[in-house]
């Protein structure tokens, strides 16, 4: 291998250039004890760099905030150092947190991000995935698709693509799966061990348009929900459409959509049964809307009712009371999305081979807490 000995003496928190320049290559080179090449091959992902040298020059790096001169990157090796992320909502928590963990990693990997927003809109997400003149990206990562498999690969053309999301109809674009069918399964599971024998389901659309976004990676709702109602039929239960509560997935949505549920007369029903009733949330922010108006109707958690939600927003464990829900590994998704990305950035300008393609899950785990918990 083609390295320097390190022969690092300054504590990491020093590192950090004084001027108001921007750091270069031999700024980082000098701070670390490495050669400017190594530093450059490491930044760049090339493999004649150890791991651990890796991993320290690029701790280095975002430590004195190095980024990656566009401009020169382009002119040199015909590639801008951009990777563009395309999320969903930027007010739905849980895509925002994406787009900051993308966003750290790709920095550590020495590539800079450019976020944004589709609203949702298949329209916004093909115009943000288009080749533009004026904006070359070296990859796409996608979250939350709401435009088809065949869209992504027509509009991508031939540049590396990653999607996020529910994504089990996508075979040829590499994939990271968030839908959790596992994890609303369990969720399922602990109610079902809290005594709940009656549920509602918020955020859901009815079974009748269940199928309309499965071709599409529009199907968190879809997915959720079958893995819900499989889990109760382990246990006799089949669900009728008056306890699937559809709503926006807003904390206003959220609102809204317990309001409805407490309205309705199999609600009362199941409370004049002596029920303790399960409600399973698709997402933590539908869970807090849903919180609020249970509190504002004299309606105690989780007494009367058990509620849970889904994501693992941070601010979950600072409701009232603390919610149940799913959490899935941000961080560690985001640092395999990034890794993966680069990979095929890199490949695709040494016109190597393409890895084959890779579909993976969120890691996740059930937290469970004060709304579901028998007291």
């Amino acid at each position: 291998m083609n390295e320097q000995r390190a022969a690092v003496t300054e504590p990491m928190h020093d590192m950090e250039k004084q001027s108001s320049e921007p750091v270069t290559l031999a700024d980082i080179a000098q701070a670390t004890g490495f050669s400017t090449m190594t530093v450059s091959n490491a930044l760049r992902g090339k493999p004649n760099v150890s791991t651990a040298n890796r991993e320290k020059i690029r701790a280095a790096a975002q430590a004195m905030g190095y980024q990656a001169n566009v401009a020169a990157m382009m002119l040199r090796n015909k590639r801008s150092g951009i990777i563009q992320v395309v999320v969903d909502d930027f007010e739905v928590p849980f895509h925002a947190r994406i787009a900051k963990y993308l966003t750290q990693e790709a920095t550590k990997f020495g590539y800079q991000t450019l976020v944004r927003q589709s609203s949702s809109s298949e329209r916004e997400e093909i115009r943000a995935i288009k080749p533009n003149p004026g904006l070359v990206c070296d990859g796409i990562i996608l979250d939350a698709p709401n435009i088809t498999e065949d869209q992504v690969i027509g509009h991508v053309q031939g540049r590396p693509v990653l999607v996020i999301g529910d994504c089990a109809s996508f075979k040829r674009v590499d994939s990271m799966d968030t839908a959790c069918t596992d994890g609303v399964a369990a969720m399922v599971e602990h109610l079902w061990q809290q005594g709940c024998r009656t549920f509602r389901v918020l955020g859901a659309p009815r079974p009748s348009g269940q199928s309309e976004h499965h071709d599409t990676g529009k199907g968190f709702g879809p997915r959720r929900v079958a893995a819900i109602e499989q889990a109760l039929a382990g246990h006799g239960i089949t669900m009728t459409s008056a306890q699937y509560i559809g709503g926006e997935w807003t904390l206003e949505g959220g609102y809204e959509a317990a309001g409805r549920m407490l309205d309705e007369p199999a609600w009362q029903d199941d409370l004049d049964a002596g029920s303790t009733p399960g409600v399973i949330c698709l997402s933590d922010t539908i869970a807090l809307g849903a919180l609020r108006m249970l509190s504002e109707r004299g309606v105690t958690v989780p007494d009367t009712v058990k509620i849970t939600g889904c994501d693992g927003l941070l601010t979950t464990g600072f409701s009232n009371p603390p919610l149940t829900t799913v959490e899935m590994d941000v961080p560690a998704m985001a640092h395999s999305v990034i890794k993966r990305m680069v990979a095929m950035i890199e490949s695709r300008n040494h016109n190597e081979p393409a890895s084959p393609v890779a579909h993976e899950t969120v890691p996740f785990h059930l937290i469970t807490r004060e709304s579901s918990a028998v007291r």
